[in-house]
């Protein structure tokens, strides 16, 4: 395969935000890539007319460049490299592609009640982490249940929506908070001990 090159903004904290689980697919998986930062208000703008000059109509990051190619959108970008990889990260059967895609989509919804997180008000903050955060984790846990035989949203074999999954409880700062859910506290060991996460997040520490 290709060389992988990830765009995505500069957020500060450097696993904030959608990049991130582009970044920890591609470690899974030991795919050669380079991870590209830039700044969203002075970069971004002259980046995102070249992208869209280039066929990239989306415009938005992440998205990454593989030869003359750019590929873009979270979701599709995974779908499209575990395709690549022969379907590595995909499911088996027509049930489970079914729970790999809701699971997906429900993702952006957490995805969005975060930024309140980050940019809401006081008030808001606070209702997000008492309120909002136990009802994704109580939502996400049941999914967890699905199959028995675990730790990952299909049982022992792990799937792109995993990668989704495990970053927003990074974002949503609740992996420290997961006694009550015992599937994805489950889910979440395993995947931190996955030899190149385990190695990577080492890294960032």
């Amino acid at each position: 395969m290709e060389k992988i090159s990830l765009y995505y903004f500069n957020l500060g904290k450097p696993t904030l935000g959608r990049g991130e689980n582009l970044k920890l697919f591609f470690v899974d998986a030991g795919l050669e890539h380079d991870y590209i930062r830039f700044n969203r208000e002075t970069e971004w703008p002259e980046m995102r007319e070249e992208i869209i000059k280039d066929g990239y109509y989306a415009g938005s990051a992440p998205y990454i460049k593989m030869g003359n190619k750019i590929i873009g959108r979270t979701v599709p970008t995974m779908r499209y490299i575990s395709t690549k990889l022969g379907n590595k990260y995909h499911g088996s059967t027509d049930e489970e592609s079914y729970l790999l895609d809701v699971v997906s989509d429900v993702t952006n919804d957490w995805f969005e009640s975060i930024k309140k997180l980050y940019l809401g008000s006081e008030e808001e903050k606070k209702r997000h982490v008492e309120v909002i955060t136990p009802n994704w984790l109580k939502k996400f846990d049941n999914y967890y249940s699905c199959y028995k035989d675990g730790p990952y949203l299909l049982g022992n074999k792990i799937t792109y929506p995993d990668f989704l999954v495990y970053h927003l409880l990074d974002d949503d700062q609740c992996l420290q908070r997961l006694d009550e859910y015992p599937n994805l506290k489950a889910f979440a060991k395993a995947f931190e001990e996955r030899p190149n996460i385990k190695e990577y997040l080492i890294s960032l520490k």
